[in-house]
């Protein structure tokens, strides 16, 4: 337990130290480290509503503002407890992908980890630390569900903070636990009136933004996978929020991969073509609209750029 206590410890203050701090990694060159290319696949027969389906169960709105976050400042990602061989790997495998849907990258050198994916076999007991001493990492949340939205379900699993930008480029954190009964009044008596919106009917200019992302994985449940799909199920968790993991999906994708009674073809073992287009989609489109118009411009990227639907 002392053992487990102090990587605990040092999951925690993860988020408050360069990325260098933590573990060198290995140099680019170094035997069997190659990071593999991006492999899509290209299914047939795709029915139009089976996509749609799959965005719809996919693309979970932010707990705050109820629109689709995405990373507008630099991401910076940081994996601890796997071997420094497999934290490498998929460190890398996130930035590959990061890279190839355009989404932003930290260039600075060091940079802070906002991505933290951190294997452990006491998952639950991290998430209990987290609760007591930083539970803004588990984003905006009301009090009364913090047990439950801190409670390890699955053997991978994340969690994320999100800020509000205006219509004028202002932003401002959307805070962590809140309770219930105080922010249904503010809502009500206040509204956005902290923020600056637009006149649109289309929407009111407001964008919602990650700030850092908690990826936990439980060591004790991956066992005899191959760090490919692992590697690729987590890079599609740190570049955006989706829910339903547990529901085998209509279309081949990776977030099939650990789904219960889902098989070949929908459960492939890597990133698909279905994966890459609504990444390429949620990093493409035009904030600042409503949920639904946030979704809908996902939609019509993936279909023009999959076809065939």
């Amino acid at each position: 337990m002392k053992h487990c206590v102090m990587t605990l410890a040092t999951f925690a203050l993860a988020f408050c130290l360069p990325a260098s701090a933590h573990e060198p990694a290995p140099p680019a060159n170094a035997p069997g480290m190659a990071v593999e290319s991006i492999i899509v696949t290209a299914p047939k027969d795709r029915p139009e509503r089976q996509l749609e389906d799959f965005i719809i169960a996919h693309a979970a709105p932010s707990p705050y503002l109820r629109k689709i976050a995405r990373w507008n400042t630099g991401i910076c990602p940081l994996t601890i407890g796997l071997p420094p061989k497999l934290n490498f790997y998929v460190n890398q495998r996130i930035i590959r992908v990061a890279t190839a849907v355009g989404a932003p990258l930290d260039q600075k050198e060091p940079c802070r980890p906002n991505v933290i994916v951190a294997a452990t076999p006491q998952p639950q007991a991290a998430l209990d630390l987290i609760r007591e001493k930083r539970p803004v990492l588990l984003g905006y949340h009301y009090t009364s569900r913090e047990k439950e939205l801190a409670t390890m379900t699955r053997a991978i699993q994340a969690w994320y903070s999100t800020a509000t930008q205006d219509f004028y480029g202002f932003v401002q954190s959307d805070g962590g636990a809140y309770n219930v009964n105080v922010m249904d009044y503010m809502r009500e008596q206040m509204g956005f009136a902290s923020v600056h919106v637009s006149g649109s009917r289309t929407g009111d200019g407001l964008k919602s933004q990650f700030t850092t992302a908690m990826i936990l994985v439980d060591s004790s449940k991956i066992g005899g996978q191959a760090i490919g799909p692992i590697a690729d199920y987590i890079a599609m968790l740190a570049l955006g929020q989706g829910q339903y993991y547990d529901e085998c999906q209509p279309v081949p994708t990776i977030t099939n991969f650990l789904a219960p009674k889902c098989e070949s073809p929908m459960k492939p073992t890597g990133l698909t073509d279905v994966d890459m287009t609504y990444l390429r989609g949620l990093y493409h489109m035009s904030p600042g609209g409503s949920y639904l118009l946030e979704r809908s411009s996902i939609a019509y990227a993936m279909k023009k750029e999959l076809g065939g639907y």
